[in-house]
């Protein structure tokens, strides 16, 4: 499948047909897709498993449906973006417990949001830049190379600053640097890692592997590190909406570092799991509420995962610390 080809033509229809029109489309496409016993859909029937135990049968084709149509409403809503001006975005968009960051970053105070792959991600950033202040994230590498320059581009054009996560990139300390200037957001989707540096974490009825970027951020500044939540909800119809679905962006107490610059390797590492355990406890309640709305169709359970790769990952951590820690003692 030639995967540009695929957003060209969701782009033209996106742009050409009429809200309405194009929506329902793309609404149909999540129904089908929901039902499908494709290897995503599966994946995800059982993520959404982990989190409401029981879930089987026709509930569980009801939830995969959901989902999917919800996906696809981001996806709607991206092709979208680029036409909509501020007015058009701020009638989209409901914040909940944002107000920490109204205040804080106009005076100068930074923070580290920890997201979840779930509501419209995109769209809240753009909203960031506008409401709030300089925001700044990371982007993973896609493959093929034309559609990750055009997914950098188009977040780019939103008023995000993005660093794409290559190795030997430096994405994280150029993160520091822009979080030290004062006044800057930096959220980063953190609901799914599986490189050695991974976390594991206890999220509904799993162990699950989640990044360590958001902690490591907030540890290593001293800064707040909020656990975020985006999803949809349908309301009345607002003039510049053009639909009821509206994106909210749900904010939960704020996590912090307890050990101070000069502690040891051990105690931080101690501490960043603890602080990514704690924001995950703290979303989790969300999640549990809007399960439809996120979109993990990968798997993130450690139990889903390949367990030669999985140990091999552990190992290698285990191998980093030890060495950074002889480092440290020498």
């Amino acid at each position: 499948m030639d995967v540009m080809k695929v957003f060209r033509a969701a782009d033209a229809v996106v742009n050409r047909l009429p809200e309405p029109l194009g929506r329902g489309i793309f609404n149909v496409v999540g129904t089908v897709v929901g039902e499908l016993p494709t290897t995503g859909t599966r994946q995800l029937r059982k993520n959404q498993a982990r989190l409401r135990p029981g879930l089987r049968g026709a509930e569980a084709r009801r939830l995969s449906r959901a989902a999917m149509r919800s996906y696809m409403r981001y996806y709607y809503e991206v092709f979208r973006l680029r036409s909509m001006n501020e007015a058009d975005i701020n009638a989209h968009f409901v914040a909940v417990n944002l107000e920490q960051m109204k205040t804080g970053m106009p005076q100068g105070r930074s923070f580290v949001g920890a997201l979840l792959h779930a509501g419209n991600w995109d769209l809240a950033g753009a909203w960031a830049t506008l409401n709030l202040g300089a925001t700044a994230t990371l982007v993973e590498k896609l493959e093929p190379e034309e559609l990750y320059h055009s997914f950098v581009d188009f977040r780019e054009e939103l008023g995000l600053t993005i660093f794409p996560v290559i190795k030997g990139g430096g994405a994280i300390h150029k993160l520091e640097g822009e979080l030290a200037k004062g006044g800057v957001l930096v959220p980063l989707l953190a609901d799914r890692d599986l490189t050695h540096t991974g976390i594991e974490v206890h999220l509904g009825e799993g162990i699950a592997r989640v990044a360590p970027g958001p902690a490591i951020l907030a540890q290593s500044l001293g800064l707040p590190l909020l656990p975020v939540l985006s999803y949809y909800q349908r309301a009345p119809r607002k003039r510049g909406a053009g639909t009821r679905w509206r994106v909210v962006v749900e904010a939960y107490d704020p996590v912090y570092s307890s050990v101070s610059p000069d502690a040891s390797v051990a105690e931080k590492q101690r501490d960043l799991e603890r602080m990514t355990q704690a924001w995950v406890s703290r979303i989790e309640s969300g999640l549990r509420a809007h399960l439809e709305d996120w979109h993990m169709l990968q798997p993130l359970f450690v139990n889903d995962l390949d367990q030669d790769r999985l140990a091999r990952s552990r190992e290698r951590a285990a191998r980093e610390r030890e060495a950074e820690e002889a480092r440290e003692n020498a």
